[in-house]
């Protein structure tokens, strides 16, 4: 049933140091390489220095490409605009970089690109706090490499343990599977995953689908699904789907085998089988079930009841059953439907195929069997007693003949309305506990768009530009689609100031401001499939207008706001 199982994680290093920017532009001297001017200014009563025009930094370990840097002498605040920093490991790019000197902590706003050698973030809002190591993801955030791309509505990064938690409708997804969950914890170094909360994933190249509301998997080949766990399996030729239902799914990989485990209230299904049990043990390499505490297994017209039951498969289908400790198999008739049974102490049965060939129980046997006529209709039963073996042969999956050869006592019951029912003292018949065929669960969440949630901004255009042209190998793909490499499109740029999920709420707080010489707008933003609504101030014809706007507004909207192309 479930072959060999290696999953989703193997999918990003998905940090690299990203974001930390240490000695970058604190604590190191910074030589101006170009800009076009340079004035003191007094902005609210605070003394600004301000670097304008094409500005060019550089320290020990970075260079950084502005339009403007403003610095607030008396707060440790360093503004930058419109910004391209290189350091050794990373490209960044933002609208609006803030950096507090004294604590360390950044803010990065509006159009927030960080490159790596493994992979790429796209946000609108990301802070760092560089003395503790952490970087915040506030708004939805995207990372891509050159496998796959992960997508959530916020989430943080630790890198002094190398770990990260993300949020809210995670998704991740490469050509060869997907997966979504409500968050995601993940040490890299360690190669330790947890996911919560509606966790849906598929393995398109195994063909295997599972769902839960918890996840882990390990480095050492380990893997706990909990909580309404399913698991679906399309087998290699395509035509069959085999469905495991639990509290519990334990998975281990070895170099050897694979193997499954699965606790309370087991449910399995295939067109083949199905069963019911409290544990269920599979191994891949004999493909093998072992079904435990009081476990249920019906195959066709057949019932199988024991403490214990082994079953060996063989192209999906049933090959070998054994079950021990009083089974106790019944068979339907295809034709009288009355039931045959047959128990002892051990029960072996052989199939072909999947069609049953033959039963044998060992000691202390007992069997029922109805007998037909030349004409197919009822004629009585046989009930046999022997302490030895006792074989019950088939034809086309229909009892035939049974054999016994050692201390037998035996009946012959004619015909009767009171014999029909006759069973034996451990009979079990349920066919209304064999689990029905299941629909398959789908994702709750739209695919990952393809696009990225804001149009990339003009130092990130001509970065790109730049490496096609240096790089005659690098394809155009790498540029982005439906887009230019010139100024982005629009109407002009806006103040944005505030963001939310609803609309009455943007609205009543854009009614509430009082900010009378700005015209107040609410227009949505869609962001990875949801829809957010910014409350945005003003129009300007170009972005620097917008940003010195932006930093004359009064607390404490001159520190968190971020400047973006009004829709058109």
């Amino acid at each position: 049933m479930i072959r060999r199982f290696t999953y989703l994680f193997l999918l990003f290093g998905l940090f690299s140091g990203t974001l930390f920017l240490h000695d970058s532009i604190a604590q190191s001297r910074v030589t101006i390489i170009q800009a076009d001017r340079a004035e003191r200014d007094i902005v609210d009563g605070q003394n600004v220095r301000k670097i304008l025009g094409n500005v060019i930094l550089s320290t020990e370990n970075m260079l950084m490409e502005t339009d403007s840097v403003y610095q607030f002498i008396d707060r440790n605040l360093l503004m930058a605009f419109n910004s391209q920093i290189e350091t050794e490991k990373e490209m960044i790019w933002a609208d609006t970089l803030y950096h507090n000197t004294r604590t360390e902590f950044s803010r990065l706003r509006g159009r927030v690109i960080v490159q790596s050698e493994q992979n790429t973030v796209f946000s609108d809002s990301i802070d760092v706090d560089q003395v503790n190591d952490i970087a915040y993801f506030n708004v939805p955030v995207r990372f891509e490499d050159e496998d796959g791309t992960l997508i959530a509505e916020n989430g943080l990064y630790y890198q002094a343990v190398d770990s990260a938690i993300f949020r809210g409708n995670v998704q991740l997804a490469d050509s060869t599977q997907y997966l979504e969950a409500d968050s995601l914890f993940m040490n890299r170094s360690k190669e330790l995953y947890e996911l919560f909360g509606q966790v849906y994933a598929d393995d398109f190249e195994e063909n295997v689908r599972f769902t839960g509301e918890y996840l882990y998997a390990d480095s050492v080949g380990y893997r706990l699904l909990e909580q309404n766990a399913w698991m679906m399996e399309v087998n290699e030729s395509g035509t069959d789907t085999t469905h495991l239902f639990a509290e519990k799914i334990e998975l281990l990989e070895t170099d050897e085998a694979s193997f499954m485990d699965a606790y309370q209230q087991v449910r399995i299904w295939s067109p083949k089988f199905a069963a019911i049990a409290d544990t269920t043990h599979y191994r891949d390499d004999l493909e093998q079930f072992i079904l435990r505490s009081s476990p249920k297994l019906w195959q066709k017209n057949m019932q199988l009841t024991g403490p214990r039951i082994e079953a060996y498969l063989e192209d999906d289908d049933i090959n070998f059953l054994r079950s021990y400790l009083n089974p106790i198999i019944v068979q339907e008739d295809s034709v009288t439907t009355r039931l045959n049974q047959m128990t002892g102490d051990t029960l072996h049965a052989y199939f072909d195929e999947g069609t049953i060939e033959r039963i044998v129980v060992f000691d202390n046997s007992q069997s029922i069997f109805h007998n037909k006529d030349e004409n197919d209709e009822p004629d009585g039963l046989i009930e046999m007693i022997t302490a030895g073996p006792l074989t019950m042969y088939f034809t086309e999956g229909d009892l035939d003949s049974i054999v016994a050869k050692q201390n037998i006592e035996g009946s012959f019951l004619p015909e009767d309305p009171a014999n029909i029912n006759r069973t034996l003292d451990n009979f079990q018949w349920n066919p209304d506990q064999k689990p029905e065929k299941p629909d398959p669960r789908e994702p709750r969440l739209p695919p990952i768009p393809e696009e990225r949630a804001f149009e990339m901004p003009p130092r990130y255009l001509e970065y790109i530009r730049s490496r096609v042209i240096d790089t005659p190998d690098l394809i155009a793909a790498d540029l982005p689609a439906s887009q230019s490499i010139t100024e982005p499109p629009g109407s002009g740029y806006t103040i944005i100031i505030y963001s939310f999920t609803s609309v009455e709420t943007a609205n009543n707080t854009a009614d509430n401001l009082e900010l009378p010489d700005y015209s107040i707008h609410v227009f949505p933003y869609n962001s990875d499939g949801s829809t957010y609504y910014r409350v945005a101030l003003g129009q300007f014809e170009t972005w620097n207008q917008a940003y010195e706007a932006g930093s004359e507004l009064p607390p404490p909207f001159n520190e968190q706001f971020f400047v973006d192309n009004l829709p058109e």
